[in-house]
């Protein structure tokens, strides 16, 4: 803290010897002031306050506060998100067209028949595909002219198989005729002309492709009127 001074101001007044002059009008007194040590002095005292000053204003500021560092307090590091699994969008369902018959009575799907001879005939002729005027008794050949016969057959559930028509005269086989089944229902036919040197005892049957006989009709051939 500074020092102290003393203010020291000296004043001259007139002596006793000097009295009777100092009560005369024109007596006067001097006044003599030390500007530099009354300059040093207002100096000091305002430093001496500035000291105060600050040294309260020191003592009201409270000190920052100290935040000491905890675990928790600590910025956690980032974990990283797993990211959501793409859903795949829906796809719309695959519809297949099915085609609807105009007539539903004809479309329906038919159970497989059992393979089987519908019908074996033996005809003078065939008209539109169907056996027309059935021999039943034989063929007779007028001298010098021909005549023909048909074996037909209906025939049920063996599409895609190969049969055979064979043509046999007093057992003697004179004609094979291979034959393609082409449906479930299929008719076929062959025939076999005679001339009045045929006559004997014929035989037409009719024969899977393993030789199997499945039918036959047995008829002679005679010349005759």
């Amino acid at each position: 803290m500074a020092e102290k001074k003393n203010l020291t101001i000296k004043v001259k007044y007139p002596t006793a010897a000097k009295t009777s002059k100092a009560l005369s009008p024109s007596a006067a007194v001097i006044t003599v002031w030390n500007v530099q040590r009354i300059g040093l002095a207002a100096a000091a005292l305002l430093g001496f306050l500035l000291l105060i000053v600050y040294a309260f204003s020191d003592d009201d500021t409270p000190p920052p506060a100290v935040v000491a560092d905890s675990p928790s307090a600590q910025a956690a590091p980032a974990q990283a998100v797993p990211a959501a699994p793409k859903t795949p969008a829906a796809q719309p369902p695959v519809v297949t067209p099915v085609p609807v018959a105009a007539n539903p009575s004809v479309a329906v799907a038919l159970p497989h028949e059992q393979a089987r001879i519908r019908r074996a005939v033996l005809a003078a002729r065939i008209t539109d595909k169907e056996p027309a005027d059935e021999i039943v008794r034989g063929v007779t050949v007028p001298p010098g002219q021909l005549k023909t016969a048909y074996y037909f057959n209906e025939l049920r559930g063996m599409t895609g198989k190969i049969l055979y028509h064979e043509w046999l005269r007093d057992g003697v086989s004179v004609m094979k005729e291979p034959l393609q089944v082409g449906a479930d229902r299929w008719r076929v036919s062959s025939h076999k002309t005679f001339d009045d040197k045929a006559a004997g005892q014929w035989t037409v049957r009719l024969l899977d492709d393993t030789g199997k006989l499945l039918d036959e009709k047995t008829f002679a051939v005679s010349v005759g009127q």
